[in-house]
């Protein structure tokens, strides 16, 4: 009977000691893995988060080297591995994790399309602080794809996020009103979100205000500034922002003396209908930028190419 009081006691008093030390490795692991990714050293940092993985499950460690993946830290980007290590972070309660597992599931990178699983997720991340994620759950609602429609309760999950600053969720907000279910579509209501997230630099709501400025028959709207909404999305990288703005540019008024294209004009729907051949998706618009760029070409000084296709080169590449 004392042995076994003793093996009680030692396995009491010891236990705890255990478990510290495990903890302080776990963090000096962590700590390692964090400092060498701050410092850009890609490898010995996957090496570390791994080790904290294999040694701990550390959840914080998986979601990490899930950003590895999908950013390519190091190596080639792989969604479907990224999003295998969100979802292993997600059951391990990381908010981010349980967020992105959700966008995951939605577009069916590494599983089959589930939208009843992603709005689980999403869910799930909401209620532990990541509010902008009931607005992706509200884009699922607004169609009902693996949740009840109701696009009204859509807008209602979606607004604190939106109202406490959440540019992701003003951009939501925004979309909902210009595309959402017809019940709710609001011109008006569209145009204000998407002018609150402008204010922060969204690059999104500048193509957007752009967009509803060409729309909106009960407004009219200056040219010059439908031109600025672009060219500022534009110029922040936004793709589908290319196209437009070339476009604007190239059908601008013409000067009132020469009856063409100013030269800041015209250089400027080169540059950015050049960058939307490089960088668009939709075949269509790429095809209809390349028609424009050779009418162009037939009127624009030849010497004027080289350093202009210097330009859109350097804007491609900046980060």
């Amino acid at each position: 009977m004392k042995k076994f009081l003793h093996m009680v006691f030692v396995v009491v008093v010891l236990l705890p000691v255990v478990t510290l030390a495990t903890q302080t490795n776990a963090d000096s692991i962590m700590k390692a893995a964090q400092l060498a990714l701050v410092d850009g050293d890609y490898e010995k940092a996957f090496v570390s988060y791994q080790t904290a993985v294999q040694q701990h499950n550390n959840p914080l460690a998986q979601f990490t080297i899930g950003l590895f993946y999908q950013n390519g830290w190091g190596r080639d980007p792989d969604p479907i591995i990224a999003c295998q290590w969100f979802e292993k972070a997600a059951q391990g309660g990381i908010p981010t994790a349980q967020y992105m597992t959700g966008i995951c599931l939605e577009q069916g990178s590494h599983r089959p399309i589930d939208y009843a699983a992603a709005a689980h997720w999403y869910q799930k991340a909401a209620q532990a602080g990541q509010l902008h994620a009931y607005c992706q759950l509200g884009n699922l609602m607004m169609t009902g794809r693996g949740v009840t429609k109701d696009p009204h309760k859509a807008l209602a999950l979606c607004r604190p996020a939106a109202l406490q600053g959440s540019l992701s969720a003003q951009l939501w907000m925004g979309k909902f009103f210009l595309h959402g279910d017809p019940a709710i579509q609001n011109l008006q209501e569209a145009y204000h979100w998407f002018a609150t997230a402008a204010q922060n630099y969204a690059p999104e709501a500048f193509f957007y205000l752009g967009m509803i400025m060409q729309q909106d028959t009960l407004k009219e709207h200056k040219p010059e500034i439908i031109q600025q909404m672009f060219e500022q999305a534009a110029t922040l990288k936004f793709v589908p922002a290319y196209f437009q703005a070339g476009k604007q540019f190239y059908s601008a008024q013409s000067d009132m003396h020469t009856h063409q294209l100013t030269a800041e004009h015209l250089a400027k729907a080169y540059l950015w209908l050049s960058a939307a051949t490089q960088r668009s998706e939709d075949r269509k618009e790429v095809a209809a930028a390349k028609e424009i760029l050779q009418q162009i070409l037939t009127v624009m000084p030849q010497t004027w190419r080289a350093d202009l296709d210097m330009k859109v080169s350097q804007h491609l590449q900046e980060n």
